[in-house]
């Protein structure tokens, strides 16, 4: 868990922390999010998993549809390079408007990291401001 601050290079790639490679493994998928902001970035199980949640939700949904294709249709396999860096296509930058040589940050969650970049999510967490510990209290967390 934690928070890195990068740059995208030229290519378009990124470098993933020494903590962050050890725990999620040479290769992951990063794809669209629910929330549009950020990428996600899973590891090989947990993209696994939710491949097989979505695909016992019911094809006759179109939300469902819809959600298989943002998620599963736009996701791409990444492998670590030499140098720790994965690379994401342009295309999939061009969703949270991300340009190269701008920085973003990686927010390391376990199984799963997003890819902000970092004027937005410094914007969200201005916004926030103690609004977290009002909105934990209704789901009983203590302690954080």
């Amino acid at each position: 868990m934690g928070r890195y601050r990068h740059t995208v290079d030229a290519k378009g790639r990124i470098f993933l922390p020494a903590k962050v490679r050890e725990e999620i493994g040479a290769s992951v998928f990063v794809t669209k999010s629910l929330d549009p902001e950020y990428l996600s970035g899973y590891t090989q199980q947990q993209f696994s998993d939710i491949r097989t949640q979505l695909s016992q939700l019911p094809g006759t949904d179109p939300v469902v549809r819809a959600m298989k294709r943002e998620i599963l249709g736009e996701a791409i396999a990444c492998d670590l390079d030499g140098q720790g860096r994965i690379s994401i296509t342009d295309e999939l930058w061009s969703q949270v408007g991300i340009k190269p040589g701008e920085e973003i940050y990686i927010v390391y969650l376990y199984e799963k990291f997003e890819i902000w970049p970092a004027a937005v999510y410094d914007g969200k967490r201005s916004e926030r401001g103690s609004a977290l510990s009002e909105d934990l209290s209704r789901y009983d967390v203590k302690g954080v």
